[in-house]
C-alpha cells in the first residue's frame, strides 16, 4: 500500500469513526424527553355566552373574552406540554381556550375537560396538553366523587368546635393518565377547600387528603402509573418555606399528600419549589384585600399551588419556577412549572 492510499484509509476510518459518534449522540438525545409541566388556576375562567356557577369574575363578554386571551398568552410564553388548568368552568371554555392557541399556530394542543362536582361555583379542573392521554374505559379524563357516604370517595371528618361529624369528598379534581417516553405518569389535578386560616376549611381539606390518597392508590399506582399530583392544594407546604413566613400550615395537608403510602418509609413524592433557590420567589396566590387592583403592603403573597413529583424523578429536573408575570386582572394565581428531561429506561 502506498502512501497515497495510507491517507486515504486513514481519512475514511476517520469519517467512519466521526459519523458514529454523530449517530449515536444523536440517538441519545432523541432517547431523551423533555416534559415541561404547568399547573396554573386561571381565576374563574368563564366562557363567553355561558352561565356557569354562582361565582363571576367578569359578568360580561367582553371582559370575559380578554381573560381568555391573556390566558392563552401565559400559555404562548410558557408552552407547556401538560397544563393543568385550574377554575375553568365548562367545557365551552376549555374548547374556546384552545381554539385561541390554535388561531396562534399552536396546533399541538388539545383540552380534555369533566365536569366538576360543586354546584355551587362549577369550577372544573382540565386539561391542555400536547401528549394525548392514554384512555381508561374510553375517557381520557376521569374524576372520582360522592355525594353519599362512600367508604372510598368520601370521608368523615369533624371540625373544630362543632359537634357531630361530617363527611366529604373532592368535588373539585381530575385524573389522566400520560405515556411520555418511556415513563407512565398519572396525574391527579386538584382544587382543595380553600382558606388555609379557617378551622373548618382545614378540617374538610384534611379530610379530602385522605380521598386523594385513595385515588393516587386505586387509580394512579395501582393501573401501572407514576403519580404526579399538582394544582390549587389552598395550603402550605411545612418542609418547604414561601414567601411569607408569617403563615404556617395548621393541616397535614401536603404530608398526607407526599406520603401517601405510610406502610412505605419516608415520603414517595416531593414539592418541586425546594429546587426553587430564592425564597422570596416561592408564591403562587396573591390576595388583593382591599380589592383595589394594586399590590398594597399589607396584601398577602402565599404559595398554595404545588406540584408534587415522585421522588424518582426529582434527579431529572432541570429547572423548577413560579412565573409572575400575570396581571391581577387576569388572575390572583401565577402558575407552577417544573422542566423535567426524561431519560431513556
Amino acid at each position: 500500500m502506498n502512501r497515497f492510499d495510507r491517507k486515504l484509509l486513514i481519512a475514511l476510518l476517520a469519517a467512519i469513526a466521526f459519523v458514529s459518534i454523530a449517530f449515536a449522540s444523536s440517538q441519545q438525545t432523541v432517547a431523551e424527553t423533555p416534559l415541561r409541566i404547568v399547573t396554573f388556576n386561571a381565576e374563574i375562567l368563564t366562557a363567553p355566552g355561558v352561565r356557569a356557577g354562582k361565582l363571576q369574575k367578569f359578568r360580561w363578554d367582553t371582559a370575559r373574552r380578554a381573560q381568555f386571551e391573556r390566558v392563552a398568552a401565559v400559555i404562548e410564553g410558557l408552552n407547556p406540554d401538560v397544563l393543568n388548568l385550574v377554575e375553568v368552568t365548562s367545557r365551552e371554555g376549555v374548547d374556546y381556550l384552545v381554539k385561541i392557541l390554535h388561531e396562534k399556530g399552536m396546533t399541538d394542543y388539545r383540552g380534555y375537560h369533566i365536569d366538576s362536582n360543586d354546584g355551587f361555583t362549577s369550577m372544573d379542573v382540565a386539561l391542555i396538553s400536547k401528549i394525548a392521554p392514554d384512555k381508561v374505559d374510553g375517557q381520557s379524563i376521569r374524576t372520582f366523587y360522592s355525594k353519599r357516604d362512600d367508604p372510598t370517595w368520601r370521608q368523615s371528618y369533624r371540625a373544630k368546635g362543632r359537634s357531630g361529624s361530617n363527611s366529604t369528598g373532592i368535588s373539585r379534581h381530575a385524573v389522566y393518565l400520560l405515556t411520555v417516553g418511556n415513563f407512565k405518569l398519572g396525574f391527579l389535578g386538584l382544587h382543595l377547600k380553600s382558606n388555609p386560616s379557617s378551622d373548618s376549611a382545614n378540617a374538610t381539606r384534611t379530610a379530602q387528603a385522605e380521598v386523594a390518597k385513595r385515588i393516587i392508590h386505586q387509580e394512579i399506582v395501582g393501573r401501572g402509573y407514576l403519580p404526579i399530583v399538582l394544582g390549587d392544594i389552598n395550603d402550605y407546604d411545612p418542609d418547604v418555606p414561601d414567601r411569607d413566613e408569617t403563615r404556617d400550615t395548621m393541616t397535614t395537608v401536603l404530608q398526607t399528600l407526599k406520603n401517601f403510602d405510610t406502610e412505605q418509609p419516608g415520603s414517595e413524592l416531593e414539592n418541586v419549589a425546594k429546587l426553587m433557590p430564592r425564597q422570596a420567589d416561592r408564591y403562587t396566590s396573591f390576595w388583593d384585600r382591599n380589592e383595589n387592583g394594586v399590590r398594597d403592603p399589607y396584601d398577602v403573597f402565599t404559595m398554595i399551588d404545588h406540584i408534587l413529583l415522585p421522588t424518582e424523578l426529582m434527579p431529572h429536573v432541570k429547572r423548577a419556577f413560579i412565573f409572575h408575570s400575570v396581571a391581577l386582572e387576569t388572575s390572583d394565581h401565577r402558575p407552577v412549572v417544573v422542566d423535567l428531561v426524561l431519560p431513556s429506561r
